[in-house]
């Protein structure tokens, strides 16, 4: 009574209740005038080792009584149910029942025993509803039928030369029965209805479709077992009982909408639920840590990850239903669109400023890329996606950096409903490595970048070669769950196979440099001389880059030490700069950050580059002084050294005493200086960032090649 009332409730004209191999509950209505009995049958297909479910509808007690006992042999079944012209469908086709193997070989032949075929189940998604159809399509005509009724040497049971379709919710819970149904038009009565249901002329509809009547299904199954045992507790079962709709206590409703801080509608609460329930218990922690709230925070992050589970689980079955699509010739992939997902965009590194590029560089070029950050302070842009972190936390050794963790189901549900085909991870932070979480539910292409050495930081600040090892591991499993991993030099593809990844799976990513805003027409000679009252004849030595350990800053001050007559400037801020005041020489400045037009004069209007870091994935700093027209001294270890031919446009050293000597050689020389200036400024300009941008937004979107091949 429930199900019929709260079909009747939400406009349906007849009702009937399809439980299966029982029609024990329809029975309970069936006096009513708008209900006809109809049951689901699991049929075996003997000869494929298979079985199906079948949906018989406007059924008797002694039809329901006989169908079971055919329910053996599945065109036996079908020949009763034409025999006596019960109409009939065939439930989700594609979808394994009972762990059978849904092969093209049994799909031709239900395709000779079905007229109608359930293209809409409400429990399963729409992912698959193209191919459904696309099939029954490819068998329209008597001609067909009996030549597929020949290659199996098979009897047809069709009454119709068209497969036609029906939908139904298959929903197990009574939650969101009537949310799909389906329809006759004309039909006045359930005769009428049935009539038009055995003849095919049937529409479909549906609300929308997801995981979300699974998650209701399954909960409120589970919740009426709980209830039918007592287990549970008074003070909370008025508010239970109204989410899984056993009462319709309007305050309750209201009270439990205000505590959610949602507006939405009865059937999506408990999935608002499950979303909100990690930052309730993040809040409980922090104001009151306790083994209680402990268990609360670990029992909610259960909660909220178990819509997330049943979305997997659909998708893998829509995964081997694409998979026997393609069997058929039926490809149902769209255009690439592709979520860049980054932990950075508004800070000061090479990660933030290429996530800053490649959104203005997808707007312009019309490229199908969307930039998602997580991040409290970021401001709204064109092409930028913000979502809101449930919890912010502090980089290790990088305080200024704070990354937000997103909330896993509005990341899946921002991911699918805006038709992402790809997700591309920049950073393994928590946006980052849940987007890797997210691609992999979804059955989504997943391509990961390596922009930074993070197993050597974790050893320079550690000395640990285990955590070394550990952070390894972690990227190498990132790798191999990807389907493309990117890496920005020869050196880290080189590493990467060293230590097992497939050399197939990995490509590179070079990135030019923009050669407008770094350019030798930057140059003041009066600019140094402004900020730091630099003499005239002093050459001004640059670092720019991160002021941190791991870029190797012990090494540039001791260089300075050697150089008393020259200026030595650390363009830069981080966590080492405390460090690098207590020990710096008095020819050693360091001005903090600077960006735009005033970085770009800052290296033109200096004589050398010295970048001395030894963990360098890229290099980007160093092609942007090459660019200024600075020769470069860079070390042999990292990939920056990868831009520089030694002796050509710069020099390459690995031990202190080495950089003293390079740059010796450089400072003492004018004319060799000038020779450098102007390689490195070759070098810098061969290298075009937009060109570069787009073919490595083109690789990740899997077009490269077919642009390739256009051209």
């Amino acid at each position: 009574m429930e199900i019929y009332r709260r079909l009747k409730e939400r406009g349906m004209s007849f009702v009937t209740i399809t439980d299966h191999n029982t029609i024990n509950g329809v029975l309970e209505i069936a006096h009513l005038p708008e209900v006809f009995i109809s049951c689901e049958y699991t049929v075996e297909v003997p000869e494929e080792k298979a079985k199906v479910h079948v949906l018989a509808y406007g059924l008797n007690e002694e039809h329901h009584k006989n169908l079971l006992s055919l329910r053996g042999n599945l065109q036996e079944f079908v020949r009763y149910l034409k025999l006596h012209r019960i109409a009939h469908s065939l439930a989700h086709p594609f979808y394994s029942v009972q762990g059978t193997k849904v092969s093209k070989n049994l799909v031709e032949k239900l395709v000779l025993l079905f007229d109608n075929w359930e293209v809409i189940n409400g429990t399963r998604g729409d992912g698959v509803r193209y191919i459904e159809e696309s099939i029954a399509r490819l068998y329209d005509g008597w001609d067909k039928i009996h030549q597929l009724a020949e290659k199996h040497r098979m009897e047809h049971q069709r009454t119709r030369e068209r497969i036609t379709f029906t939908a139904g919710s298959d929903d197990h819970g009574g939650m969101d029965v009537g949310r799909t149904w389906t329809g006759v038009e004309g039909a006045r009565s359930k005769e009428e209805f049935l009539k038009g249901l055995w003849e095919g002329r049937t529409q479909v509809g549906t609300e929308e479709l997801g995981d979300n009547r699974l998650l209701n299904m399954v909960c409120r199954v589970g919740y009426d077992f709980l209830r039918s045992k007592g287990r549970i507790p008074s003070e909370i079962r008025p508010v239970t009982d109204y989410l899984f709709m056993h009462s319709d206590n309007g305050m309750v409703g209201m009270l439990l909408r205000n505590f959610l801080n949602v507006r939405a509608e009865r059937q999506y609460l408990l999935r608002e639920l499950a979303k909100a329930l990690p930052s309730i218990a993040l809040e409980r922690f922090f104001k009151s840590p306790s083994p209680q709230t402990i268990g609360e925070l670990c029992l909610s992050l259960l909660a909220h990850g178990f819509p997330a589970f049943l979305k997997y689980a659909q998708k893998r079955e829509e995964k081997k239903i694409k998979l026997l699509g393609k069997a058929f010739g039926i490809q149902n992939g769209g255009a690439p669109k592709v979520a860049y997902l980054t932990d950075t965009y508004h800070h000061i590194n090479g990660v933030a400023r290429s996530a800053r590029l490649i959104r203005q560089i997808a707007l312009e070029e019309e490229l199908p890329f969307t930039v998602v950050v997580c991040n409290s302070k970021v401001a709204p842009e064109e092409n930028l996606v913000n979502l809101k972190p449930v919890v912010e936390i502090p980089t290790p050794f990088y305080e200024e950096l704070r990354m937000g963790l997103p909330n896993l189901i509005e990341l899946m549900d921002f991911i699918e409903s805006e038709g992402f085909t790809q997700v591309h991870v920049a950073t393994p932070g928590p946006l980052g490595l849940m987007g890797v979480l997210v691609s992999k539910i979804l059955d989504l292409r997943l391509t990961f970048a390596f922009h930074t050495d993070i197993p050597s930081y974790a050893y320079t600040y550690t000395g640990d070669p285990v955590v070394e090892e550990l952070m390894w591991k972690a990227f190498l499993l990132l790798a191999n769950l990807s389907d493309r991993f990117f890496v920005p030099s020869e050196h880290y593809r080189n590493l990467f196979v060293s230590k097992g990844l497939d050399h197939g799976k990995v490509s590179l990513f070079r990135r030019g440099v923009d050669t407008e805003l770094f350019s030798p027409h930057k140059r003041e000679e009066d600019f140094w001389a402004r900020r730091l009252n630099v003499k005239k004849h002093q050459r001004v030595v640059l670092y720019v880059g991160r002021v941190s350990k791991e870029k190797g800053l012990d090494t540039f001050l001791h260089t300075a030490k050697c150089f008393p007559e020259d200026v030595f400037v650390i363009v830069g801020d981080g966590p080492y700069r405390a460090q690098v005041e207590a020990q710096k020489p008095k020819n050693v400045h360091t001005v903090g950050y600077m960006v735009g037009e005033e970085l770009a004069k800052a290296y033109a209007s200096s004589d050398v580059f010295l970048f001395p870091s030894e963990t360098e994935t890229y290099g980007q700093v160093v092609l942007e002084a090459m660019a200024s027209g600075l020769p470069v001294v860079v070390s042999s270890r990292g990939a920056s050294h990868e831009h520089v031919e030694e002796g050509l446009n710069g020099f390459i050293a690995t031990k202190a005493e080495e950089f003293v000597e390079k740059l010796s050689l450089l400072l003492s020389n004018e004319q060799l200086r000038r020779s450098m200036s102007q390689e490195a400024l070759q070098r810098a300009r061969s290298l075009d960032m937009r060109k570069s941008y787009v073919d490595y937004m083109l690789s990740i979107a899997g077009l490269g090649r077919l642009v390739h091949e256009a051209g």
